[in-house]
């Protein structure tokens, strides 16, 4: 047991409503998003088709949907929409464990070498022609490439048996600088496949399969239920790596576990929808704003505003042009530039309590 000096927290009745609150509206964009599409198809009809899936339930009443109608609805939106939500709450956690590793309120899970390693596994494989699980092949070893430049990022920040965080940043922008560029020279040497990646790169929900969204769902759900537990841990890195030693935190043990698992999480989640940015730079300060700032409140509700923000961006990506679906990265980049310049004002005129 870790007996700590600060003060402990406590949820107040108004946080513990404004969380009931949240998860409401979260039920009501989910249910909103159904009825979203390039397809419309009406309110009654969704509401059939989502019955006929209730076990029991939906067997007790004649439907009069067509089998079109239902694969859009249960092929198509919904796999989407719970993507969606699983991504977003592993960007969203991740972007919160991350800040607080690095007591910097301006960096996010790709900081530290996830996104460009993903990219350089999945532009890889589509260039070599590399088939090892068919369909899946991509995913895989973008999971892979991810976890591999993440590990690398780690281990050549060691310094005299730790990891210091100026080096674990410095060496993961240096990384990622440098695989981002063996991406890009993949991309221009083969013209052809520019289109192929181009909708990875962005980022999109649009084919993730069930099967897909099982795995980083149980992944993901691992990963925040561990980030859950040492959100303690977390609350005395961040007021220093010294006083964390003080009240019995072993950090490099906790730093390597949480940067794992965020890793674990955040790179299942890019190698079935590709890039997405500024999710976890932007949700958990929404989170502090809105709930107050200790990581046993941050961590969960930022799955809780991860998933709501990247349902609406997926919405939007539907809404912007008749017809087509951009790809969401474009969505959550025009959000997040304006956040992170806003952001960047505040901390500049000392304004903002990191």
């Amino acid at each position: 047991m870790f007996k700590y000096i600060t003060e402990r927290h406590i949820l107040t009745i108004g946080t513990k409503t404004k969380i009931a609150l949240s998860l409401i509206f979260l039920l009501l964009v989910i249910l909103a998003s159904f009825f979203i599409g390039s397809v419309k198809i009406p309110f009654y009809t969704v509401m059939e088709i989502m019955i006929s899936q209730v076990p029991v339930l939906g067997g007790m009443f004649h439907f009069h949907f067509t089998s079109i109608q239902h694969e859009i609805v249960v092929l198509l939106r919904e796999p989407q929409i719970f993507s969606a939500l699983v991504i977003g709450a592993s960007l969203g956690v991740g972007g919160a464990v991350i800040q607080s590793i690095f007591k910097n309120p301006i960096t996010e899970p790709y900081v530290i070498g996830i996104s460009s390693g993903a990219a350089f596994g999945a532009v890889a494989t589509i260039v070599l022609g590399i088939d090892i699980l068919g369909i899946y092949s991509i995913d895989l070893m973008a999971f892979v490439f991810s976890l591999v430049v993440v590990y690398l990022v780690y281990f050549l920040s060691f310094r005299h048996g730790k990891v210091p965080i100026v080096y674990l940043l410095l060496m993961g922008i240096a990384v990622s600088l440098f695989v981002s560029a063996l991406v890009a020279f993949m991309v221009f040497s083969n013209v052809r496949l520019q289109g192929d990646v181009f909708f990875w790169l962005m980022g999109s929900l649009q084919q993730i399969t069930w099967t897909e969204l099982g795995i980083i769902t149980a992944v993901n759900v691992l990963a925040i239920f561990v980030s859950i537990i040492y959100s303690r841990e977390l609350d005395a890195i961040q007021l220093g790596e010294e006083y964390a030693h003080t009240v019995g935190v072993n950090v490099e043990f906790t730093k390597i576990l949480l940067i794992s698992v965020i890793a674990f999480g955040v790179s299942a989640c890019v190698a079935v929808s590709g890039l997405i940015g500024f999710v976890g730079l932007i949700v958990p300060h929404v989170c502090r704003l809105i709930y107050g700032g200790t990581n046993r409140i941050v961590i969960p509700t930022s799955a809780i505003i991860g998933g709501i923000f990247l349902i609406l961006s997926e919405d939007a990506a539907h809404a912007f042009i008749s017809g087509e679906v951009i790809p969401i990265g474009i969505v959550t980049s025009l959000v997040g530039v304006p956040f992170f310049m806003l952001l960047l004002s505040r901390l500049s005129r000392g304004s903002y309590d990191a």
